[in-house]
């Protein structure tokens, strides 16, 4: 079986309109630290992010924040003295940099545009074969499906090949996500 130590979450600085959100994300925060998986995440102290923090916490999870100088202390500062760690970055690229690079995967929850530049970036990185972590997208509520039927758009119209769509895998439930991982890392292996 295939080692996953420590996961970056990706996921919204806000809740969403629907509770399924934040509980999935909370769910989802509790099954990686029973994996005894490390969990690196925005150090947002709203939204998704929270629930994810508060999840892992929940299971006396190692956690990593990471943020950076503008938003310390705007985001919810108190949550500094419960992660495990906490890194403050100059820029948002520093601060991307640093979650992959600590990370063996990728886990993206439902968000907004912050999201979608970290998981495309990712994404990216895994075809041009700069990366090799897994990637995983769960589709809470099917939020994602517009995005999985986007992307089966691009590769019938030509502007994506068959074969990048194995660079991420959507999931739908949370007990779903670490075995994912592990397969996705494993057939990462091989190659």
């Amino acid at each position: 079986m295939s080692q996953i130590k420590s996961v970056v979450v990706f996921c919204g600085g806000s809740s969403g309109r629907k509770e399924i959100f934040t509980k999935e994300a909370y769910r989802a925060g509790q099954e990686l630290a029973m994996n005894n998986i490390k969990v690196i995440y925005g150090a947002g102290g709203e939204g998704m992010m929270k629930a994810v923090a508060d999840g892992v916490l929940s299971e006396d999870g190692y956690l990593i924040g990471t943020t950076i100088q503008s938003l310390f202390g705007i985001e919810r500062p108190d949550l500094a003295v419960k992660v495990s760690k906490m890194e403050i970055f100059q820029t948002m690229s520093e601060r991307k940099v640093s979650m992959t690079k600590q990370a063996d995967a990728v886990l993206v929850l439902p968000g907004g545009l912050g999201t979608m530049d970290e998981l495309f970036e990712l994404v990216v990185l895994r075809q041009l074969g700069i990366s090799k972590q897994p990637i995983i997208i769960l589709n809470t509520d099917e939020f994602y499906n517009t995005l999985r039927q986007w992307l089966f758009e691009m590769t019938g119209m030509g502007f994506m090949k068959p074969h990048q769509l194995k660079i991420f895998q959507f999931v739908d439930t949370v007990e779903e996500i670490v075995p994912a991982m592990r397969r996705q890392k494993k057939l990462l292996e091989q190659k």
